[in-house]
């Protein structure tokens, strides 16, 4: 029997702090091998050729990667409910019109939390194909890059935008006013992997799913923050990672429609645009929920 996963990831999402701190993969018989990405790029040509078995990313990085690499990636679950972007910039830039007017530093120009950046943008009457953009990595790469001086303007998330601000860097808008349905991080992977490897995915997704009945007790809260907190979390988005949890791990329409409404408006849709049938394979969190509601029959 296969006990082995291979994910690639940015930062850890609370559930999956969460599954580590109760050790839920191991009761799940699981070992989990985690690394932590420099790109986009290497999450998506790495899930492409089969070095990884999963990854963690954001909603759009599936669509990009499905066109680019023939991927044929789907979503597992939801880690969160939305993603709480902060666009982070140095002292002597003030407005997001100053920030254009400089070399932005991003993970990629074509997916992921860039797209928000040209909506924001586009609000402000700039079009985004006339800015001059430095791909720097991902969040942890470009909070280094910002810190170093090496940029001076990015999009952050927790905990990297809170650790910004205790820097004295300047938030010029936040992610919630531009899009407010952004979806949370996802858990994807191949379709065929998934489809050879059912017993280990249902594992995976039922160790997640107990990793958050635990954290959203009221029994545990405490405990959940403090994993949060120990991990690299400021009290404060600890405490938030709760309010912003999906318990059932549901992958969202409503988020997916956010995503491809910001591809159509930039330009950067597919020739052949995904459906959210295609590109979601939710059988483990269901089987789950199924179980659950007959007593673990």
């Amino acid at each position: 029997m296969n006990n082995s996963i291979r994910q690639i990831q940015f930062v850890s999402p609370a559930p999956l702090v969460w599954a580590q701190a109760i050790g839920s993969f191991q009761d799940q018989s699981l070992s989990l091998d985690m690394t932590q990405t420099v790109s986009s790029e290497q999450i998506g040509s790495g899930l492409a050729d089969g070095t990884w078995d999963v990854g963690v990313c954001v909603m759009d990085n599936v669509i990009a990667w499905n066109d680019q690499y023939d991927a044929n990636l789907v979503m597992l679950v939801q880690l969160e409910r939305s993603t709480e972007l902060s666009f982070v910039s140095t002292g002597h830039i003030g407005t997001l019109a100053q920030a254009a007017t400089e070399p932005i530093a991003v993970d990629a120009t074509t997916n992921g939390f860039v797209l928000v950046l040209y909506r924001a943008l586009t609000t402000i009457g700039i079009d985004w194909r006339s800015c001059r953009f430095a791909e720097a990595g991902g969040v942890r790469h470009r909070f280094e890059s910002l810190m170093r001086g090496e940029s001076h303007s990015t999009i952050l998330i927790p905990p990297f935008d809170s650790l910004a601000e205790k820097e004295g860097y300047n938030v010029l808008w936040r992610g919630v006013d531009i899009a407010p349905h952004y979806p949370g991080q996802v858990v994807v992977a191949r379709r065929e992997w998934v489809a050879s490897n059912r017993d280990l995915v249902r594992r995976y997704v039922s160790a997640l799913l107990m990793a958050n009945r635990w954290a959203l007790s009221s029994d545990n809260e405490n405990l959940a923050v403090s994993a949060l907190v120990k991990a690299g979390y400021s009290m404060i988005e600890a405490q938030r990672r709760i309010e912003f949890a999906v318990s059932d791990l549901a992958v969202s329409t409503d988020g997916w429609n956010e995503v491809l409404a910001l591809r159509r408006e930039c330009g950067l849709m597919p020739l052949r645009e995904p459906t959210f049938k295609t590109v979601t394979d939710q059988a483990a969190r269901v089987e789950f929920a199924e179980r659950e509601s007959t007593g673990g029959r």
